[in-house]
């Protein structure tokens, strides 16, 4: 087996986000006097607007009352309204005794596995309609009710130009059109709070939308100092938010609108020090803006959660600015339900649309635009490219590697020289550069795993070609191999920072293909990759005419499906079904040589050979016009 580094180094993305988070955040340009916070205010929202990826359908909401519950003091109305045509959102409305029209609150939950269904969400709802404030409690996609839309596929979205973080954005900002439509509803008081995600849901909502007059984000504010931590879920990772704004600058976007927010002492998730330097910075624009009497910060001794003396300090506040006055409010009394009560139910069942059928819905879109013939996309092939890199990707460093020989063994009989690469200042890229006896070294093929170059010598397209007597340079690209760490932390990072993982996974072989030419002397560079890695080698071959032919092994051939994926996240970016599928990217290498072997389906199931030449028709195509049919190998098993 094959080891580039003495010890492995699983922490290196870790450290890598946090030096990125760091400069990103000090560059960022904030306001000095309430004439710049006006104009940066209204940038940073346009901004955020787009990071968003949210394109508005604000149709009829189709709002109906399913069902209601008198209770003491009070009445449940059970609600459901579309956000987005055939998107369905439940809620449950308490309404205060009495016709109002009654200030409001909507009430946004995090990751609680019963969603407004939950203690702490029924609680904070009850005791506010009481006191004669109507709360909106909405289920999150893919919790409660809605249980059946999915949440976690919400990571697939990137690539059809849209978030989950914009989703669920867009949920909210058509509650507060569901309530501000009542006529039992004040629209001018009304007030917005959550913990957790729901307190990112607080800040986000609140920061866009200025009908929100008061918001209490609770175990949720933090300043994105080091890095996104690996908790975070991928509804609070808004793309490319760090290149013009950190989670503060976020929170500051409500100034001077009244905001309290809450935390907890020992909260492990939103650790309290990251609490204190958001409120810090807050602080100094609500001073700057003569409205420091509109901040408020509280701690409670609690941990992660909307403990009961959280929302006691929330009711406090709320009352002060939605009634006039602060109220001591008691929960003394209440009447709950148990979880997942029929008595709070809005759904029977599944119904409507889902993540992955606005997912699935939207590639068909998109696929539909990419309808250029062959001829035609052969000429926009260098803009291709640039899109892929800047829009998708999210551009590349420009710094030049630098390498670090640290030895040469024998193993097997062969001699492996084994390389430290360096393609950024704190992205160590481990090279393993296999040679046999006699070999020329001209012709070298780039190997490509997700376990990295401890697979290379048991794979049998190594040991063909080092028996043909060329060299192979095992290249663990960040985050395979020795520097394998946490997947999903490194992907949400580079969602934040706006560069996407595989984009810079891409990057680093293509350094080392710069490697290869610049000291290896070579003649040609071949690239093989399986799995995951296939894209990775792909996209590599796609961007790099030096690359003489690639070789993909077990490799995803589609990000469209109807069914939903069983892919790894990260073969997800930005927008780039926009420009181009698995099948367009692997006829960028078109006239050069490429074999795709056992390519697999959407749930990771090997594509029968007659599945295979559809899927890659039009790769098949423009192989043809480019007068190299040949040199395109579908190889996949008969039958299906």
């Amino acid at each position: 087996m094959i080891r580039v580094l003495p010890r492995d180094y699983p922490a290196m993305l870790q450290d890598h986000y946090a030096r990125l988070c760091q400069e990103m955040d000090r560059s960022l340009r904030r306001p000095s006097t309430p004439g710049e916070f006006e104009r940066w205010a209204r940038e940073v929202r346009g901004r955020l607007w787009e990071a968003m990826m949210v394109e508005p359908e604000r149709g009829d909401l189709s709002a109906r009352v399913v069902s209601r519950v008198r209770k003491r003091g009070y009445t449940i109305e059970n609600v459901v309204f579309e956000s987005r045509p055939g998107l369905l959102v439940a809620g449950n409305l308490y309404l205060p005794e009495g016709g109002g029209p009654h200030p409001a609150v909507l009430q946004v939950h995090g990751h609680y596995p019963h969603g407004r269904y939950e203690h702490h969400v029924q609680a904070l709802a009850a005791t506010l309609a009481r006191a004669g404030i109507a709360v909106l409690a909405v289920d999150t996609v893919g919790y409660g009710d809605r249980r059946f839309q999915g949440h976690r596929e919400g990571a697939w979205l990137l690539a059809v130009g849209m978030s989950l973080p914009g989703l669920i954005l867009w949920d909210n900002v058509r509650a507060l059109d569901y309530l501000t439509s009542r006529e039992d509803i004040d629209a001018e008081r009304i007030g917005v709070t959550g913990s957790s995600g729901g307190g990112n849901q607080t800040m986000y909502l609140a920061a866009l939308d200025e009908r929100v007059r008061v918001a209490v984000p609770v175990a949720s504010a933090e300043v994105f100092e080091d890095q996104v931590v690996s908790g975070r879920c991928y509804c609070e990772c808004v793309p490319g938010m760090l290149r013009f704004a950190n989670a503060s600058d976020v929170l500051a976007l409500i100034a001077p609108r009244p905001l309290m927010i809450v935390s907890g002492v020992y909260d492990e998730v939103f650790p309290v020090l990251r609490a204190r330097r958001a409120f810090l910075r807050v602080r100094k624009v609500y001073e700057m803006l003569g409205a420091a009497d509109r901040l408020a910060y509280v701690e409670v001794y609690a941990g992660h959660g909307y403990t009961h003396e959280m929302r006691l300090a929330a009711y406090r506040w709320l009352t002060r600015w939605l009634k006039g006055g602060e109220e001591q409010l008691s929960e003394d009394g209440l009447e709950l339900e148990p979880p997942e009560s029929p008595a709070l139910r809005c759904l029977a069942g599944p119904a409507g649309e889902t993540v992955a059928s606005i997912y699935a819905r939207r590639a068909r879109q998109l696929a539909a635009g990419r309808s250029l013939g062959p001829e035609e996309w052969l000429q926009l092939l260098p803009e291709l490219r640039r899109a892929l890199v800047e829009d998708v990707f999210g551009g590349m460093p420009e710094e030049r590697a630098a390498v670090e020989r640290l030895g040469r063994e024998s193993v097997g009989g062969l001699e492996v020289e084994r390389l430290a690469l360096r393609t950024e200042l704190d992205v160590v890229v481990p090279v393993a550069v296999v040679r046999g006896e006699g070999a020329e070294g001209g012709r070298y093929l780039v190997y490509l795993s997700p376990e990295g170059a401890s697979s290379a010598l048991r794979a049998p397209a190594v040991r063909e070609w080092l028996e043909a007597g060329g060299a192979v340079a095992a290249v663990e690209y960040r985050g395979s191999g020795q520097t394998a760490g946490d997947e999903e932390a490194a992907l949400k990072n580079s969602i934040v920072v706006g560069r996407h993982i595989l984009g810079s996974r891409v990057f680093d072989v293509l350094r080392a293909t710069d490697l290869l030419f610049r000291e290896g002397a070579a003649d040609e560079v071949h690239i093989y990759g399986e799995r995951e890695a296939a894209v990775v080698a792909l996209f590599a071959a796609a961007l790099d005419e030096r690359v003489a032919s690639a070789r993909a092994v077990s490799m995803p051939s589609t990000l469209q499906s109807d069914a939903g994926f069983a892919y790894p996240p990260w073969l997800f970016p930005p927008r780039l079904l926009r420009y181009a599928d698995i099948p367009q990217v692997a006829a960028m290498v078109a006239p050069r040589p490429l074999t795709i072997e056992a390519p697999l389906d959407p749930l990771a199931r090997p594509l029968s050979r007659g599945v295979a030449e559809e899927v890659f028709s039009f790769t098949r195509r423009v192989y043809k016009v480019a007068g190299a049919p040949y040199n395109l190998t579908i190889a996949a098993p008969e039958g299906g």
